[in-house]
């Protein structure tokens, strides 16, 4: 049995590749507090060309080092092609040759830009437009968000670059990225043919590296093998090291800008839908919904499709809503409380490569059929909330939906802790 199932469930939640609706926004309230942010002095802004150009030798040598350690440790990790390594001196291109040696997107735009919380814009400052921060626009929560300008020699605050720079990885930086992907990268970086996701999307092709299968059974991966081609830990580890040397090396800016990126991949794996294709469905169900569509019975086969997709989607228009009404009202709520708990802080590991894996993706697993079954539960007695379109109108939602809130507080929370582990071991002398 082929389990071309759960292909066909992974193309049809592709459109949903990002993990939580905006990641600064969480990553504001999440660290807030966080002495090691809350007290560091301002950072000068600087353009990646300057960090670049003067620690040069470093990068070229952390590359390297980072090269070698993913080829023996990253599982079904494919090996970076020689020709993308940085030169032995610099180009007049730095940029391009360092996101090349990353293996991401050499087109983002990298723009010098701070979100501000909702309802704390400041219009007088200026504003950059979504499609001069973003590679390629869809419908999408981007378009609520505001994008201030900051110029180089500016200071501003830690906390702001970190917040930002959380969201920046759905920005572009995981797009066509796969030899049958459009575009003439695919066919340099060596990561094949894209493991999954809906090609009519143009966002799914970053879902590889923003969502991980880890905890599946043996079963399923011997029929469906794909589903261990993702490699979100390996971004995560990227980004930690980069954000080590920027820092050591008298970079600030650029250290708080790494740690972000690479903290949106551990918050991306705290969405269960990331980290379980099909919450609430055990294994031997999942071969009966099979055999049932090769029998030529096919319909619980596309409902279960249509449902992860629609309660992905809904649920997180559930909770984007709800916040961006909670932070402009300006009142304490628990929803706000749970981002910023510290007490169960104490309950993980420390930080460590195999983190997002080992406990990010696996907690996320354990929450996930709970967490489906109260999303089920809300959307059979309440009307969905709204498209993330700024122009459909937004019904009314009184968010009183107690199991529902439960479960979503309880994730949330995992959110801010498993970002200030990471952000504290990016941090840590």
């Amino acid at each position: 049995m082929k389990l071309t199932f759960l292909l066909l469930l992974l193309c049809a939640t592709a459109p949903s590749a990002w993990g939580w609706s905006n990641h600064t926004v969480g990553s504001y309230l999440a660290l807030q507090e966080l002495p090691a942010l809350r007290d560091a002095p301002l950072v000068e802004v600087e353009p990646l060309e300057a960090f670049l150009a003067q620690q040069y030798e470093a990068v070229s040598a952390l590359l390297e080092e980072q090269e070698t350690f993913a080829r023996e440790h990253f599982a079904q990790y494919p090996p970076r092609p020689d020709a993308l390594k940085l030169p032995g001196s610099p180009s007049d291109n730095l940029r391009h040759d360092f996101l090349t040696a990353l293996r991401i997107n050499s087109q983002i735009h990298l723009a010098m830009v701070i979100q501000p919380l909702p309802g704390k814009d400041l219009p007088e400052r200026e504003h950059l437009q979504v499609n001069q921060v973003m590679v390629e626009q869809t419908l999408s929560p981007w378009n609520r968000q505001r994008f201030i300008v900051v110029a180089e020699h500016e200071k501003v605050a830690p906390l702001a670059v970190l917040a930002s720079a959380a969201d920046e990885p759905d920005y572009g930086h995981d797009i066509n990225l796969f030899s049958d992907n459009p575009g003439a990268v695919g066919a340099l970086y060596g990561f094949g043919p894209q493991p999954f996701g809906d090609e009519r999307f143009q966002y799914s092709s970053q879902a590889p590296f923003h969502m991980g299968f880890f905890h599946e059974s043996p079963v399923v991966y011997a029929a469906a093998g794909f589903l261990e081609r993702s490699w979100p830990d390996w971004r995560a580890y990227q980004y930690m090291g980069l954000a080590r040397l920027a820092f050591a090396s008298g970079h600030p800016y650029w250290g708080y800008r790494f740690l972000g990126w690479g903290l949106h991949h551990i918050q991306d794996l705290t969405q269960p839908y990331h980290a379980k294709p099909l919450p609430g469905v055990d294994l031997a169900n999942l071969l009966l919904l099979e055999g049932k569509a090769i029998a030529g019975f096919a319909e619980d086969k596309q409902a279960s499709i249509e449902r992860v997709a629609t309660r992905h989607t809904e649920v997180e228009k559930y909770q984007s809503t709800w916040l961006r009404r909670l932070l402009r009202a300006g009142l304490p709520h628990p929803m706000l409380d749970a981002y910023a708990d510290v007490a169960q802080d104490k309950r993980y590991p420390p930080y460590s490569v195999d983190y997002l894996r080992e406990v990010v993706s696996a907690e996320s697993v354990d929450d996930s059929a709970a967490f489906d079954e109260a999303i089920g539960q809300w959307l059979a007695t309440a009307p969905a909330t709204s498209d993330f379109s700024s122009g459909n109108q937004l019904q009314r939602e009184n968010f009183d939906h107690p199991a529902l809130n439960q479960q979503l507080f309880k994730l949330l929370g995992h959110f801010g802790a498993h970002s200030r582990i990471y952000v504290s071991a990016g941090l840590a002398p």
